[in-house]
């Protein structure tokens, strides 16, 4: 979150010495840097359910996030769709739980289930700000009050944890902090396409297919696993196979219906 907070502001930096800022009222532009601190938020949540519960349990529920999404979506922005395209978007977040997960039955209801809760709701509510402030200014000037906000955000883990990052780094090496640092760049650029496909889509159906990530996730796995099993390699069963090509199959059905 560190990394994550000083990497936003350079980005929200450049982009705002190569763009500007569009105009905003005071009100909305406190809205679109909220938006950049309840990302921090649901961060936090997501790691503290990661913390207490194993990820093959955890990780699939964040992906119940289209699910709030479209009943947010519906009583703010007015989004209603045909019966078929409300079919696709359950089929892709089934796919989307089925290909996260190992075995379906091992997701638990505990306290880690409620923290991803959290985290699934807060995301929820950030892409239905996100959606009504792109209605209003370009997606330029809301990236960019949305890196402020991230900044702001993790102010108060700098504070708290910074000298846990520099005793990191002296452990492990710089290289720790580059390769999260290279990451984060990574998700920036795939934040700023999220935002500009909401600038243009319906922000129930941008948001759900933005479940078939689970399904790169394993092709690149597969892949790792077969060509650089040195930096990869992950055993699976003809019965996680089955499971996996089910939740493809559900995906993909699920993006032709909604697309």
């Amino acid at each position: 979150m560190v990394v994550t907070g000083i990497i936003w502001l350079i980005a929200s930096i450049i982009v705002c010495s190569l763009q500007g800022f569009s105009h905003l009222s005071y009100f909305n532009i406190v809205l679109a840097i909220l938006t950049g601190i309840i990302t921090i938020l649901l961060y936090v949540f997501y790691f503290k359910a990661l913390q207490i519960g194993e990820a093959s349990r955890i990780i699939p529920l964040f992906y119940l996030s289209p699910l709030f999404i479209l009943i947010l979506a519906t009583i703010f922005l007015n989004e209603v769709f045909t019966p078929l395209r409300y079919l696709g978007i359950l089929l892709l977040v089934a796919g989307a739980i089925l290909i996260s997960t190992k075995n379906i039955l091992k997701i638990s209801f505990g306290k880690a289930f409620w923290w991803m809760v959290l985290a699934a709701g807060f995301n929820a509510v950030n892409a239905i700000l996100t959606k009504h402030l792109l209605n209003l200014t370009d997606f330029w000037t809301i990236f960019s009050y949305k890196g402020i906000g991230m900044f702001i955000g993790s102010i108060p883990i700098v504070y708290f944890y910074l000298p846990e990052l520099i005793e990191m780094t002296r452990r492990y090496g710089k290289k720790v902090v580059i390769a999260v640092s290279a990451s984060e760049t990574i998700t920036i650029f795939g934040t700023l396409l999220s935002v500009i496909a909401i600038s243009i889509g319906y922000v129930t159906l941008v948001n759900a297919l933005f479940s078939i990530q689970p399904f790169f996730v394993l092709l690149f796995t597969v892949l790792l696993s077969i060509f650089f099993p040195s930096i990869l390699k992950e055993e699976i069963s003809k019965s996680i196979i089955s499971l996996k090509i089910l939740a493809i199959i559900s995906m993909f059905i699920g993006v032709i219906l909604i697309t």
